[in-house]
């Protein structure tokens, strides 16, 4: 529920814009504004707020069952870190995932840290713009840490202004074959 009023409150400013402007253009036109004119204003401003908002949390939540990571109250947060383990676990998997991240068109900028840490650029939407992420291997145990980092100029989620980490979370893992499973955890 905290992911949808996250939303809802990120699709009301974004709605706000284009109501005021209209509500300029009243003021200008009729030099007034009348009652009529400003309730019709502000059901337009709530229906599409919650539209937008209930798109943006189904875009989520439809990523997160796809990739296998629970969705959770902090989806929106610039920073995702998550503790993984590997779905399809066989020898040499974490060179499989590095060979797999390096090939990917969503990928740029790789770095590797020995052969436990790998940093990379991920470019969740449409546009240029990337998360910054690294990914730690635990070969003994199967699992990987997955931290991912949004800047400040992302769309995120369905054109919304947050969720960019969630979605290149949902994206990575999905990818590498990755979920959330028995053992693996959130990591604050």
């Amino acid at each position: 529920m905290r992911v949808l009023a996250g939303c809802w409150w990120d699709a009301a400013r974004a709605v706000a814009v284009p109501v005021v402007i209209r509500v300029g253009f009243e003021l200008w036109d009729r030099g007034g504004l009348a009652w009529s004119a400003a309730g019709e204003l502000a059901a337009t401003w709530a229906a599409a707020s919650v539209v937008l908002a209930a798109v943006a949390w189904l875009s989520l939540r439809h990523r997160a069952r796809r990739s296998g990571i629970t969705l959770t109250p902090d989806a929106l947060a610039a920073r995702q870190t998550r503790q993984l383990r590997v779905l399809r676990p066989s020898v040499g998997w974490s060179d499989r995932m590095r060979t797999e991240l390096k090939a990917s068109d969503r990928v740029s900028v790789t770095a590797e840290k020995g052969r436990e840490e790998i940093w990379f650029h991920w470019r969740p939407g449409r546009r240029k713009r990337t998360v910054w992420g690294s990914i730690a291997f635990d070969e003994r145990s199967g699992t990987v840490v997955v931290d991912l980092r949004a800047g400040a100029a992302h769309t995120g989620s369905s054109g919304l202004g947050r969720g960019a980490s969630f979605v290149a979370l949902c994206q990575v893992g999905e990818e590498l074959g990755l979920g959330e499973g028995e053992g693996a955890a959130w990591v604050s």
